[in-house]
């Protein structure tokens, strides 16, 4: 008697129906996890957030107006984790202290002409630790041209272009990215990391 096991047509059909189903579900298996990528891409490209920092000299009306503003014009909201600004390599953490050294802005006279309720406001906010939905729009300097800052005014008007900026920011999916080129291909980072001197305002 021969040691070959014999198979009959019945045992061939079983098997080959069951290596049929594995196959499919295999198959199957691969085409789930494809889809779960293409979904996860899907959703992940309809939250992208993207930050640019943009300002300009004049307002609707074409009024003397300086304003810096950082605009969200992707398509989902975006974390603001840090943000920085650099006025010949050196980092600031207020308006104020650039405005000094950029264009001869001098605090204490500010002050006390607006406690006389004579200065022309100089308005400016903080940019890290916010959110900034898509479409939206967050100033953080802005100033009118006035009687008592036409000098600062005009200098800060000539070195705006001179002002560099670094913006770390995340999407709701925790999907990060650096701005330091204000381009359209920010870098792709882990994390934010927190900068030496943040601009805090």
């Amino acid at each position: 008697m021969s040691g070959i096991p014999h198979f009959s047509r019945k045992d061939w059909l079983e098997y080959a129906v069951t290596a049929l189903l594995l196959l499919i579900s295999v198959l199957s298996l691969w085409v789930a996890v494809g889809t779960e990528d293409a979904n996860r891409r899907m959703v992940a490209a309809a939250s992208w957030p993207f930050l640019k920092i943009g300002d300009g000299n004049s307002d609707e009306q074409g009024l003397p107006r300086l304003t810096f503003s950082v605009t969200n014009s992707g398509v989902g909201p975006a974390k603001v984790e840090s943000f920085e600004v650099f006025w010949h390599g050196k980092a600031y953490s207020r308006s104020f202290e650039y405005l000094k050294d950029c264009c001869g802005f001098d605090l204490a006279a500010y002050r006390a002409a607006n406690d006389q309720h004579k200065a022309t406001p100089i308005i400016d906010s903080d940019v890290g630790g916010r959110v900034i939905r898509a479409g939206e729009s967050v100033r953080f300097l802005d100033i009118k041209l006035g009687p008592d800052n036409e000098k600062m005014w005009h200098a800060l008007d000539q070195a705006r272009r001179g002002l560099r900026y670094r913006i770390c920011y995340c999407s709701v999916f925790d999907e990060c990215w650096l701005n330091d080129r204000n381009d359209l291909n920010p870098a792709r980072v882990k994390k934010c990391e927190a900068p030496k001197v943040p601009y805090i305002n």
